[in-house]
C-alpha cells in the first residue's frame, strides 16, 4: 500500500513518489542519526544513541549504549516503519527536532533497560557535510551515501542502574551525524560471500576545539594510500561569513596503542592535516577512558541482531556488558566505538570521539590487531 504521510504536505520532493517512498528499491537503504555525548570533566563516560530507518525493509530501529563505571548498558529497538515513516520514534526513545542544524531534543521513558533520559543536544559549530562516499563490491554498489557531522554540547538528566548526572554544556559535550544512502547490509541467508574491503585502516573523527569544530573520515588500502578522504573545518553557528575555508587534502597520522590490551586500544598520538596551501596543522591526541562499542547497537550484529533486518511489529531487547572482561573485550569491541579523545592544538585544548579500525595485513599499528581469544573465536562462528 502506498500512503501520504505529513512531510507530503511540503515542497521537499525529490522523486516522483510519496515521502514514505524513496527513490532506490535496495533494501540497504537507509537514513540514520548517530550521536555521541561525553563527560569531558571525568572523562570515563560515554553515551551513544542511533536511531535509523529502512524504507524498504520497513524498519525504524534505534539503540542506546552507556559506557559508565566498568559496564556497558545496551539497549536495541525496532519496530514496523509504516505508517509513522515521518516520527523519529521506537518504543521508549525519541529525537524531536527543535531547531533544524541546531537543536535536538532526545527522551528515553522508563523501559527494561533501567536508562532513562531528557537531553537537549545544542550544536555548537555549524554542520559540516561530508563528501558523497561511493564503493562497488562484485559489481554492485554497496555504498552510495551522504552525511553530515556536526559538533555540539549537551544539557539534562542521565540515570541508569547505578548511575545518575545532571548534564551541563560546560562538560558534557558531544558530536552527532546524519546520513542517508545505500550501505551494506548484513549479509543474508543465500547471498554471495562479501568482498574484504579495499581499506585496512580507517579513522572516524569529529573534534571541536574553543574556536572552531574539524572532522575527518578516513581510508587507507595501505600506509600512505588513501582510498577515501572526507574532511574540513567547521566555524561557530552563526559566525559571519569570512574567507574562503581551508581545504583539507591530505591526513597523516602517527598512533599510539595500548599494549597488551584485548582489542586495539587508543592510547593518544598526532593527527596532521595537509591543506591546500601546503600548510601542515598538528593536532595532538590523548585518549581517555571512555569509550562505547558500537557492537552494543548492533552493528555488525550482536546475538542474531542485526541492523535493518526486520525484527516484529514492536521489538525490544538490552544487556549489561562487564568491560573488565578480557575473555569478551575483544566481542564488544570489534566492530568499533566511539572512544572519548582529547586534542591539543597551538595552546587550544578540545575534545570529540575518534572511531577506529586496523585491519590484518596493514603495514603500521600490528600492536592494534591482538590476537583474536579462542573463546571469542568460537562464540563468532
Amino acid at each position: 500500500m502506498v500512503r501520504l504521510t505529513p512531510p507530503d504536505e511540503y515542497f521537499n520532493h525529490q522523486v516522483s513518489y510519496p515521502h514514505a517512498m524513496v527513490g532506490s528499491s535496495d533494501p540497504s537503504w537507509r537514513e540514520r542519526y548517530w550521536i555521541s555525548i561525553q563527560d569531558v570533566e571525568n572523562k570515563d563516560v560515554v553515551l551513544s544513541i542511533g536511531i535509523g530507518q529502512y524504507p524498504n525493509q520497513d524498519v525504524q530501529e534505534a539503540f542506546v549504549a552507556l559506557s559508565c563505571e566498568g559496564k556497558q548498558h545496551n539497549l536495541r529497538l525496532s519496530r514496523a516503519l509504516a505508517p509513522d515513516s515521518h516520527i523519529m520514534k521506537v518504543g521508549p526513545l525519541t529525537i524531536e527536532v527543535v531547531e533544524p542544524l541546531e537543536e535536538l531534543r532526545l527522551t528515553l521513558e522508563p523501559n527494561p533497560s533501567g536508562i532513562e533520559f531528557d537531553i537537549t543536544w545544542s550544536g555548537r559549530m555549524e554542520p559540516t557535510l561530508e563528501g558523497r562516499h561511493f564503493q562497488v563490491s562484485r559489481s554492485k554498489v554497496t555504498y552510495d551515501a551522504v552525511r553530515y557531522v556536526q559538533v555540539g554540547r549537551a544539557a539534562g538528566t542521565l540515570t541508569a542502574p547505578n548511575y545518575a548526572a545532571t548534564l551541563t554544556p560546560e562538560t558534557w559535550w558531544g558530536e552527532r551525524d546524519h546520513s542517508w544512502g545505500t550501505r551494506p547490509l548484513p549479509r543474508a541467508q543465500g547471498a554471495p560471500p562479501g568482498e574484504r574491503p579495499e581499506w585496512k585502516m580507517l579513522m572516524f573523527c569529529p573534534l571541536q576545539l574553543p574556536d572552531f569544530g574539524l572532522h575527518f573520515y578516513y581510508y587507507e588500502a595501505e600506509p600512505g594510500r588513501p582510498v577515501h578522504l572526507s574532511a574540513a573545518f567547521s566555524k561557530p553557528i552563526g559566525a559571519p561569513e569570512g574567507e574562503s575555508e581551508d581545504l583539507i587534502v591530505g591526513v597523516d597520522h602517527d598512533l599510539h596503542w595500548v599494549e597488551g590490551a584485548p582489542a586495539a586500544t587508543l592510547a593518544g598520538g598526532r593527527i596532521t592535516l595537509t591543506l591546500d596551501s601546503g600548510e601542515k596543522l598538528d593536532f595532538d591526541l590523548t585518549a581517555h577512558p571512555g569509550r562505547a562499542h558500537l557492537r552494543g547497537g548492533g552493528y555488525e550484529g550482536w546475538n542474531g541482531w542485526y541492523q535493518g533486518h526486520w525484527k516484529g511489529e514492536n521489538s525490544l531487547e538490552h544487556d549489561v556488558w562487564d568491560l573488565n572482561d578480557r575473555d569478551n573485550f575483544y566481542r564488544y569491541a570489534k566492530a568499533g566505538s566511539d572512544h572519548l579523545v582529547e586534542v591539543r592544538h597551538n595552546g587550544q585544548v578540545g575534545y570529540g570521539v575518534m572511531e577506529y579500525m586496523v585491519l590484518p595485513g596493514y603495514g603500521r599499528y600490528p600492536e592494534a590487531i591482538p590476537p583474536k581469544p579462542a573463546k571469542a573465536k568460537a562464540r563468532d562462528e
